[in-house]
């Protein structure tokens, strides 16, 4: 029986524990399923991997073949791009892009895989659960039901068939000033021209940096959402309705952290920062408006 071609594509700024920690767990899936999988590695920065790196690579992935490539413009958005470039002209069945600062589980492949295909749809995303203790941490995952239809997913838990990705559409360097909001972007176009993005249950695990274990950190995050919003709007809707949106849309923001308040009681750390969460968002969507 033929086995389905997967690409696997990790953009990483550089080279460390984490990178060979999520190989390692790839490495795990070929195992488990016995996949034929190819691993795109792209490293974002000015200087190449050293031979050494380069045969701690090999050595942690041994017969699964994989290609290193380089992208000196730094960006999360021109690592994605270089990526795209290039697997738009391979022969694969599926691809999937993961970041890496994330681990999964040793069927995390076959899940997605097997989920694609018994629901024929385009694209399916996931949770990214933050491996760490601190509760406003799990105000940042999402939790969407199973098996539902998404306008958008993260490009830290994304699995598509080859024919979802048109060739002339890319990852946006204009959204990403605080950041991220590239793959938001990205995944609503697809969704605009049609394509069929669903939410599995299969989660990546991010390992947390010390620097984001800080509720200061939490607050810059969101505050940072809010101002993206606006941008990923411009490039959906036009200047117009991306200002009205943006309007609601703190409102909306206000709302969701005005009910989170009123639900503490219920579930005291989670809704406290569910609440405080939104109430950042709703200062960044707020601050836009007077930066336009």
């Amino acid at each position: 029986m033929k086995k389905d071609k997967i690409l696997i594509s990790i953009c990483s700024r550089n080279f460390d524990k984490k990178l060979l920690n999520l190989l390692n767990c790839l490495k795990k899936n070929v195992n488990y399923s016995n996949l034929n999988i190819k691993i795109i590695i792209l490293i974002n920065k000015k200087k190449k991997l050293t031979f050494l790196e380069k045969k701690l690579i090999k050595e942690q992935l041994k017969k699964i073949y994989f290609k290193i490539l380089y992208e000196k413009k730094i960006g999360i958005s021109n690592a994605r791009n270089k990526v795209l470039n290039y697997i738009k002209k391979l022969n694969y069945d599926y691809g999937c892009f993961l970041d890496d600062d994330c681990i999964v589980e040793s069927n995390f492949l076959e899940s997605h895989l097997n989920f694609i295909k018994k629901n024929s749809c385009d694209i399916v995303g996931g949770p990214q659960l933050y491996k760490s203790k601190h509760s406003f941490f799990r105000a940042l995952e999402l939790n969407k039901k199973d098996n539902s239809t998404v306008r958008w997913v993260s490009t830290n838990n994304v699995f598509f068939s080859k024919n979802a990705i048109p060739k002339k559409i890319n990852f946006s360097n204009v959204v990403t000033k605080y950041g991220f909001g590239e793959d938001q972007l990205f995944f609503s176009k697809l969704s605009i021209l049609g394509k069929n993005i669903k939410w599995h249950h299969n989660p990546v695990f991010e390992i947390v940096q010390k620097e984001r274990e800080y509720l200061m950190w939490f607050l810059l995050r969101n505050f940072r959402y809010g101002l993206t919003g606006i941008l990923i709007d411009r490039e959906l809707y036009g200047n117009f309705y991306a200002y009205l949106l943006n309007i609601l849309k703190a409102l909306f923001n206000l709302l969701k952290s005005i009910l989170f308040a009123i639900l503490i009681p219920l579930e005291v750390k989670i809704n406290f920062f569910k609440s405080l969460g939104f109430f950042s968002k709703f200062i960044g969507r707020l601050f836009s408006i007077f930066k336009i």
